[in-house]
């Protein structure tokens, strides 16, 4: 068999074939080892040939011994996410053995039913996306769990399946949780402006086909783009900026260096813009509720009595990086108008479709007190 034939095979059956696989579709030993000896494919494991490039991390994770999970397997399908994960997470069964180490990986024991779902390499996007959210910072996983709704890389039914296998006290992202988001900027902006106490609606029209991508305290129009001003788009821009105006809105354009590297800037512009807005919120935001984050303990606490005032700061770092769970607590307060929220739009359609239900029953049931029994025939038959 020749090369590009085999290499055509291991690319139809997602980058990763089996020996046994190859040799049932006519290849023989002398084939594979010329394939190997030329370069076109190589054998990450045992068994297991490859034509993928050797620094995928799905070739690190068959290297190992398992497959890519959580932010791993996210950002290898695209999932929005700053940069590639430091390290390659690598989803194998209970009894899994002769596993390998590699650099840059680390080996998470999933149940069966893991195995069961997904492809070759990479688990189903569910089951990332459940240790994703638990291992990320908060706005990434908010903005991972906006890309999986927008996307339709999930449908409703198989969301409320991922936050059900939360631990209770973080299923309350979905409150976070906004499909309209188009992008990580836009999706991480807003749910830094609704910790901060700001009212933030994703998505609103202006004008035909246009939108603008967050509107805060209905006075500010906030367009989040990570790309270079070019001329071609100038006038697009210029024109939507003007129907903002028209709406008694302030455009504001944000880039990807000013949310990323400038933040408190940002934030203290808005703030000063909703004040100078005559139908802006007097009081101005309610102070934010900062959310607590394991690794360098900012739980917004002091230390008291029998909390470990005494104890050495690195110590107390080590302990608490070392404990299992995720990076992130919920803010102790809920974002302000959740009715934009994931959860808030499933309610509410719940809702409708219970009221659906219930007005087709009463038109279908007989009206109260009717028999069906035409009286005026009795009574036409007695004349």
């Amino acid at each position: 068999m020749h090369t590009s034939t085999l290499t055509d095979i291991v690319g139809d059956a997602g980058g990763f074939a089996t020996r046994q696989q190859l040799r049932r579709a006519g290849a023989t030993d002398r084939d594979l080892t010329r394939a190997v000896r030329s370069g076109d494919l190589h054998r990450p494991r045992l068994g297991w040939y490859s034509n993928l490039p050797l620094d995928d991390d799905r070739v690190t994770a068959v290297r190992v011994g398992g497959r890519l999970t959580g932010a791993s397997a996210l950002f290898h399908l695209g999932g929005w996410m700053w940069d590639r994960p430091d390290t390659v997470c690598v989803s194998v069964p209970p009894h899994a053995a002769r596993l390998r180490r590699c650099r840059r990986s680390r080996v998470v024991w999933d149940p069966v039913g893991v195995r069961e779902r997904g492809g070759v390499a990479v688990v189903s996007i569910a089951d990332a996306l459940v240790r994703a959210v638990l291992e990320e910072d908060f706005e990434i996983a908010v903005a991972l769990c906006d890309w999986a709704l927008h996307q339709g890389r999930v449908s409703e039914a198989e969301f409320s399946a991922v936050l059900a296998r939360l631990p209770a006290d973080a299923r309350g992202i979905a409150d976070w949780v906004d499909a309209d988001s188009e992008s990580i900027l836009e999706s991480v902006v807003r749910t830094r402006l609704r910790r901060a106490g700001f009212h933030v609606t994703s998505q609103v029209p202006v004008g035909f086909g246009r939108h603008t991508d967050l509107v805060v305290n209905g006075v500010l129009g906030v367009e989040t783009d990570g790309r270079k001003w070019h001329a071609d788009r100038f006038d697009a821009d210029v024109s939507k900026d003007m129907a903002t105006f028209i709406r008694r809105r302030i455009p504001v354009h944000l880039s990807y260096e000013l949310i990323t590297e400038h933040w408190g800037t940002v934030l203290a512009a808005i703030e000063a813009a909703v004040l100078m807005h005559r139908d802006g919120t007097a009081a101005g935001p309610v102070p934010p509720s900062r959310t607590r984050v394991h690794d360098d303990l900012s739980t917004g606490r002091t230390p008291g009595p029998g909390r470990g005032r005494d104890e050495p700061t690195e110590h107390r770092s080590a302990r608490v990086r070392s404990r299992a769970g995720r990076r992130w607590r919920l803010p102790r307060r809920r974002p302000d108008e959740a009715h934009h929220s994931w959860s808030r739009r499933r309610e509410l359609a719940e809702r409708h479709r219970a009221q659906a239900r219930a007005r087709r029953r009463s038109a279908s049931s007989p009206a109260s007190g009717h028999t069906g029994h035409d009286h005026r025939t009795g009574a036409k038959d007695s004349r």
